[in-house]
């Protein structure tokens, strides 16, 4: 594998992986929707700005209108369930329920889209996530560490949403190159997750400047705007035109295992026993699912 690969790959894995904790900081201190909002809003200025000096700044209104519902749907609807969440539960739970983004783009393939055929290994990789949620879900009385049930349903409500934009993308005229794709997305779901925040009165429990400049704060938002939301998805765009679409997913199995490591070893985050099983069934059913998937030939889905 070329060096080029290895660091695309690098960045998906740890950039990505990193991200949830750079999260958790920043909700610590800052309202979920203008942080989700701030992010997402500058990244995308900036990849439009880089399309445009690149000479493939320019879109028709159709592909606009394309880009536009997709950022409302997956960068509106899942990072404000995401930046929401991660207030109420450890980052490493919060990636590992990312995770199984890859599982309901499956059942959608296959109950929707009819792209793809069922194994017994997918059928099996379905039921352990659905089992690990279960099991992370569970309540156990006195662990401060235990995600409620109501924060886990918003959270996988949030990546149905962005489940539902991969597929929906595949059927709608959308802007190119990917960065101005990219970049629309990510304005238009910034500008309105910023409307989000001052409908609800975010704007009023703003702190002080002082602490939204404080050094962590202010690093763990230029790591999600620079490194996990313009650096990684470029990595990420590029990956998908050189490798095998399921090599490229392995991140969603590998980020999980970032993301834990990092609230262990920077922020002292601590999981139960039970958790841990609920992450081990989460991971298990992503790997299963993504190595199961068998894509029906184009003629056999001509002919159906």
């Amino acid at each position: 594998m070329s060096i080029r690969k290895l660091l695309a790959y690098g960045a998906i894995y740890i950039l990505w992986g990193g991200s949830f904790l750079a999260i958790r900081e920043i909700v610590a201190v800052t309202p979920p929707f203008f942080a989700a909002g701030f992010r997402f809003f500058l990244a995308g200025l900036l990849l439009i700005l880089y399309s445009g000096l690149r000479g493939g700044g320019a879109c028709s209104r159709r592909q606009w209108i394309g880009a536009a519902a997709l950022g409302f749907i997956m960068f509106t609807c899942m990072y404000a369930g995401l930046f929401w969440a991660e207030i109420r539960i450890p980052s490493g739970i919060a990636a590992v329920i990312s995770a199984m983004i890859p599982v309901w783009i499956f059942i959608g393939e296959f109950a929707i889209l009819r792209t793809q055929k069922v194994t017994p290994v997918s059928i099996i990789g379905v039921v352990l996530g659905f089992a690990g949620v279960v099991v992370l879900a569970w309540q156990a009385p006195g662990s401060h560490t235990q995600a409620s049930a109501l924060t886990l349903l918003v959270l996988i409500g949030a990546t149905l949403c962005w489940a539902g934009g991969t597929l929906w993308s595949r059927k709608l005229t959308l802007p190119r190159p990917q960065t101005l794709n990219a970049g629309w997305q990510m304005a238009v779901g910034g500008g309105l997750l910023l409307l989000l925040s001052a409908g609800t009165g975010e704007m009023q429990r703003m702190p002080p400047l002082a602490i939204l400049l404080q050094p962590k704060i202010v690093i763990s938002m230029a790591y999600l705007m620079l490194a996990a939301s313009i650096l990684a998805f470029t990595a990420y765009v590029w990956l998908l035109t050189h490798e095998p679409t399921t090599r490229v997913a392995s991140y969603a199995y590998v980020n999980p295992v970032i993301a834990l490591l990092a609230g262990a070893v920077l922020a002292g985050e601590r999981l139960s026993a039970l958790q841990m099983v609920g992450v081990l069934l989460v991971l298990a059913g992503v790997f299963a699912t993504l190595t199961g998937k068998q894509t029906i030939p184009s003629e056999r889905k001509v002919a159906a």
